[in-house]
């Protein structure tokens, strides 16, 4: 009995002297760096970039209109100025619902975007380690899950550099959106 508590003893003290293989990875850097992020990002600072010049021109002629109508509501009639307020209000609120419209569309496929993004790199560093015999990887943000970490244990830009490797450039495509002719064309 003595020798089987003893033999027991040291085989759980083997087992919690194994050392377990652990890393971070920074992952404001990782996000930042990587290719299929960048290129997201673009996309919809483009596309957001693309409806506001879309809609500049109606904003333009919505602000000239404006300030025709300064200039020309002292010699008008109470029942005129009213009218030309209706109509300005009228097609303020068509301008900003336009721009509502897209810019909220573009932000939820650019959420959807980024979503799918950031998915496809937590399944990437579930397969970096097991292939690497990781037992953790630990993910170093500004919100403090890793305080602290041996230069050596940050893989950042192993798997930076693995991520970047297995993506092919240029695969995510702009998605079109519908300018407002499409839009009252539908309709």
């Amino acid at each position: 009995m003595k020798t089987t508590f003893s033999i027991l003893l040291i085989a759980l003290t083997l087992i919690g002297c194994s050392k377990s293989k652990s890393a971070f990875v920074d992952t404001q850097k990782l996000f930042e760096d990587y290719t299929e992020m960048t290129e997201v990002q673009d996309k919809y600072t483009k596309l957001t970039d693309d409806v506001r010049a879309d809609l500049q021109p109606k904003i333009q002629a919505f602000q000239i209109k404006v300030d025709l109508y300064q200039k020309n509501a002292q010699s008008m009639s109470m029942a005129e100025r009213q009218t030309k307020e209706q109509e300005l209000g009228a097609l303020q609120q068509e301008i900003q619902q336009m721009q509502q419209n897209r810019g909220g569309q573009i932000q939820q496929e650019s959420q959807a975007a980024v979503d799918s993004v950031i998915s496809k790199v937590r399944k990437f560093i579930d397969t970096y380690g097991e292939e690497n015999g990781y037992d953790f990887i630990y993910g170093k943000n500004e919100s403090g899950n890793v305080l602290y970490g041996k230069s050596e244990l940050d893989i950042t830009d192993k798997v930076l550099e693995a991520l970047n490797k297995e993506y092919s450039s240029g695969s995510t495509e702009p998605v079109k959106t519908e300018s407002p002719a499409d839009t009252t064309a539908a309709e």
